[in-house]
Protein backbone atom coordinates (compact mmCIF):
# COMPACT_ATOMS: atom_id res chain seq x y z
CA UNK A 1 0.00 0.00 0.00
CA UNK A 2 2.65 2.43 0.96
CA UNK A 3 4.44 1.66 -2.83
CA UNK A 4 1.24 2.40 -4.60
CA UNK A 5 0.64 5.96 -2.45
CA UNK A 6 4.23 7.01 -3.12
CA UNK A 7 3.84 6.18 -7.27
CA UNK A 8 0.59 8.04 -6.94
CA UNK A 9 2.32 10.92 -5.32
CA UNK A 10 5.25 11.06 -7.54
CA UNK A 11 2.28 10.89 -10.66
CA UNK A 12 0.47 13.02 -9.30
CA UNK A 13 3.35 15.69 -8.68
CA UNK A 14 4.86 15.32 -12.44
CA UNK A 15 1.03 16.20 -13.63
CA UNK A 16 1.36 19.27 -11.21
CA UNK A 17 4.60 20.44 -12.85
CA UNK A 18 3.68 19.94 -16.58
CA UNK A 19 0.93 22.40 -15.87
CA UNK A 20 2.66 25.23 -14.87
CA UNK A 21 3.45 27.56 -17.31
CA UNK A 22 7.02 28.50 -18.17
CA UNK A 23 7.00 32.33 -17.51
CA UNK A 24 8.54 34.02 -20.61
CA UNK A 25 11.98 35.25 -20.86
CA UNK A 26 12.58 39.04 -20.20
CA UNK A 27 13.44 41.58 -23.33
CA UNK A 28 17.26 41.32 -22.49
CA UNK A 29 16.98 37.39 -23.65
CA UNK A 30 15.89 38.77 -26.87
CA UNK A 31 18.52 40.81 -27.97
CA UNK A 32 20.62 38.20 -29.47
CA UNK A 33 17.16 37.30 -31.35
CA UNK A 34 18.65 38.44 -35.19
CA UNK A 35 21.40 36.00 -34.92
CA UNK A 36 18.53 33.01 -35.13
CA UNK A 37 18.47 30.73 -38.02
CA UNK A 38 20.72 28.91 -40.47
CA UNK A 39 23.36 30.47 -42.16
CA UNK A 40 25.85 30.16 -44.44
CA UNK A 41 29.11 32.38 -43.64
CA UNK A 42 31.20 34.01 -46.19
CA UNK A 43 34.31 35.86 -45.51
CA UNK A 44 33.05 39.59 -45.25
CA UNK A 45 32.78 41.24 -48.74
CA UNK A 46 33.44 37.66 -50.94
CA UNK A 47 31.14 35.51 -52.37
CA UNK A 48 33.77 33.03 -50.26
CA UNK A 49 31.96 30.60 -47.97
CA UNK A 50 34.03 30.08 -45.02
CA UNK A 51 31.22 27.50 -43.18
CA UNK A 52 27.87 26.79 -42.15
CA UNK A 53 25.99 27.92 -39.03
CA UNK A 54 22.78 26.58 -37.39
CA UNK A 55 21.86 29.50 -34.67
CA UNK A 56 18.26 28.08 -32.53
CA UNK A 57 16.83 28.49 -29.49
CA UNK A 58 16.95 26.35 -26.41
CA UNK A 59 15.43 25.90 -23.18
CA UNK A 60 11.85 27.85 -24.08
CA UNK A 61 13.77 30.73 -25.26
CA UNK A 62 16.47 31.14 -22.37
CA UNK A 63 19.31 29.81 -24.23
CA UNK A 64 20.64 30.32 -27.58
CA UNK A 65 23.04 27.11 -29.19
CA UNK A 66 25.19 27.98 -32.17
CA UNK A 67 26.69 25.07 -34.06
CA UNK A 68 29.27 25.90 -36.91
CA UNK A 69 30.80 23.60 -39.01
CA UNK A 70 33.91 23.84 -42.06
CA UNK A 71 33.55 21.74 -45.17
CA UNK A 72 32.02 18.23 -44.18
CA UNK A 73 32.73 18.60 -40.45
CA UNK A 74 36.56 19.04 -40.30
CA UNK A 75 36.40 21.74 -38.32
CA UNK A 76 33.44 21.83 -35.61
CA UNK A 77 32.49 24.33 -32.99
CA UNK A 78 29.53 25.03 -30.93
CA UNK A 79 28.82 28.15 -28.62
CA UNK A 80 25.95 28.33 -25.72
CA UNK A 81 24.60 32.00 -25.64
CA UNK A 82 22.82 33.12 -22.76
CA UNK A 83 21.64 36.26 -20.39
CA UNK A 84 22.61 36.50 -16.77
CA UNK A 85 19.88 38.43 -15.19
CA UNK A 86 21.98 38.36 -11.86
CA UNK A 87 25.27 40.10 -13.36
CA UNK A 88 22.97 42.18 -15.91
CA UNK A 89 25.37 40.35 -19.05
CA UNK A 90 24.98 38.35 -21.79
CA UNK A 91 27.89 35.17 -21.43
CA UNK A 92 29.15 32.57 -24.37
CA UNK A 93 30.90 29.44 -23.91
CA UNK A 94 32.97 28.06 -26.79
CA UNK A 95 34.38 25.14 -27.83
CA UNK A 96 35.64 23.97 -30.78
CA UNK A 97 37.40 20.67 -31.72
CA UNK A 98 40.84 21.77 -32.25
CA UNK A 99 40.42 22.09 -28.27
CA UNK A 100 39.73 25.97 -28.14
CA UNK A 101 37.36 27.21 -25.06
CA UNK A 102 36.41 30.48 -24.96
CA UNK A 103 34.28 31.76 -22.11
CA UNK A 104 32.81 35.40 -23.41
CA UNK A 105 31.19 38.29 -21.35
CA UNK A 106 29.68 41.64 -22.22
CA UNK A 107 26.01 43.03 -23.93
CA UNK A 108 24.04 44.45 -26.57
CA UNK A 109 25.61 48.19 -27.31
CA UNK A 110 24.41 50.49 -29.93
CA UNK A 111 23.10 48.04 -32.05
CA UNK A 112 25.61 45.02 -31.45
CA UNK A 113 26.21 42.29 -29.57
CA UNK A 114 30.12 42.80 -28.30
CA UNK A 115 31.69 39.85 -25.97
CA UNK A 116 34.99 39.39 -24.80
CA UNK A 117 37.26 37.52 -22.38
CA UNK A 118 38.86 40.65 -20.98
CA UNK A 119 38.02 39.82 -17.47
CA UNK A 120 38.22 35.47 -17.88
CA UNK A 121 40.99 35.03 -20.51
CA UNK A 122 44.51 35.07 -20.36
CA UNK A 123 46.14 38.21 -20.60
CA UNK A 124 49.17 36.31 -21.62
CA UNK A 125 47.11 34.78 -24.72
CA UNK A 126 45.37 38.15 -25.04
CA UNK A 127 41.68 39.58 -25.05
CA UNK A 128 38.98 38.27 -27.94
CA UNK A 129 36.71 40.52 -28.21
CA UNK A 130 33.92 39.42 -30.92
CA UNK A 131 31.36 41.42 -32.15
CA UNK A 132 28.03 40.72 -33.52
CA UNK A 133 25.73 43.17 -35.79
CA UNK A 134 22.53 42.99 -37.85
CA UNK A 135 22.74 44.67 -41.27
CA UNK A 136 20.47 46.44 -43.06
CA UNK A 137 19.99 43.55 -45.61
CA UNK A 138 19.01 41.23 -43.01
CA UNK A 139 22.51 39.20 -42.85
CA UNK A 140 24.87 39.31 -39.84
CA UNK A 141 28.42 40.39 -39.83
CA UNK A 142 30.97 38.96 -37.17
CA UNK A 143 33.63 40.50 -36.41
CA UNK A 144 36.66 38.54 -34.13
CA UNK A 145 39.43 40.82 -33.23
CA UNK A 146 42.58 40.08 -31.06
CA UNK A 147 44.41 42.46 -28.35
CA UNK A 148 47.89 41.84 -27.27
CA UNK A 149 48.56 44.49 -25.49
CA UNK A 150 45.73 45.20 -23.38
CA UNK A 151 43.29 45.90 -25.88
CA UNK A 152 45.57 49.62 -27.40
CA UNK A 153 45.66 47.60 -30.78
CA UNK A 154 43.59 45.67 -32.56
CA UNK A 155 43.97 42.27 -35.07
CA UNK A 156 41.46 40.73 -37.00
CA UNK A 157 41.62 37.12 -36.63
CA UNK A 158 37.75 36.54 -38.83
CA UNK A 159 35.33 39.05 -40.42
CA UNK A 160 32.24 36.88 -41.60
CA UNK A 161 29.10 37.65 -42.57
CA UNK A 162 25.68 35.56 -41.66
CA UNK A 163 23.89 34.94 -44.91
CA UNK A 164 20.66 33.10 -44.83
CA UNK A 165 21.02 29.45 -45.77
CA UNK A 166 19.18 28.36 -48.88
CA UNK A 167 19.33 24.95 -47.46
Amino acid sequence: MKKIFTFLLFISSQLFMAQQTIPTPAKEYQQFDFWIGKWDVYKFGTETITGKSHIQYINDGYGILENYSVGEGKYQGKSLNKYNPAKQRWEQYWIDNTGLTLFLTGGFVTGKMILSDEISGDPKQGINQITWQKLENGNVRQTWNLSKDGGKTWTILFDGEYKKSKE
